[in-house]
Parts: C-alpha cells; structure tokens; sequence
C-alpha cells in the first residue's frame, strides 16, 4: 500500500469516527432535571432534548415545551395524553397528571427518537 492511500484510508477512518461521534446521543449525557413547583421548561435543539431524565413527584405537571432548533419537534409523553408540538422557534404548553413510576418522552417525529430525542421521567 502507497504511503498516499494509507494516509487517504486513515483520513477516512477518521471522519467516520467523528460523524460516528457526532450523530450519538444519550440520554446519560443529558442533564437530570427535578421539578419542584410542578412545572418544568424543556427545551428541544436540533435531535436532542436540554433534559436526559426528569423526576418529580406525582400529580400535575406543567410542561412547557420550547423549539430553539431549525426542525419540527414534539414532546411526547408515553402512556399520556399530553404531546406537544412546536415548529422552529415556537413553544408549546401543556399539564398532565402522572401517577408514581417511570414514563417514556420522546420526540415522535420520524426518526428523531432513533437519534437520541427521548429519556425518562421518574415520579415519586
């Protein structure tokens, strides 16, 4: 192998780890929020939420749902009837009451949960 290709073919590999490294997202490297008045703000990007896991305790909770990115986004919460939608640079709100346990969020637009928009909601 040529001293030219070997460096193309690491030149390559590289930018493959980088995107690899860029199109991950975890929740775990999401910050845990803990609502205290019963209210919370969330805010969505592009492909990730500003919130990996959210814990509160049971009752109402008001969500107020904001798009600081270029994309539709919703915020969905799974075995509720609350799901927020918000275009680019809109805000979305809503309250809904959740008995003790864990809930799933997510953002149901294609793919975007695939891509890392979604996490948990632990109630007390």
């Amino acid at each position: 192998m040529t001293l030219r290709r070997y460096t193309a073919l690491l030149v390559a590999l590289a930018a493959v780890l980088a995107l690899g490294a860029c199109s991950s997202s975890s929740k775990a490297s999401e910050p845990t929020k803990t609502v205290t008045d019963g209210k919370i703000t969330i805010d969505a990007f592009d492909i990730h939420f500003d919130v990996g896991t959210i814990k509160t305790t049971a009752g109402p909770l008001e969500v107020t749902f904001t798009n600081k990115g270029a994309l539709e986004h919703t915020f969905t919460i799974e075995g509720t009837d609350l799901d927020l939608k918000a275009n680019a640079g809109k805000t979305d709100t809503g309250t809904v009451t959740l008995e003790k346990g864990t809930y799933k969020y997510e953002c149901t637009v294609a793919g975007h949960a695939q891509q890392g928009m979604k996490g948990e909601i632990e109630v007390s």
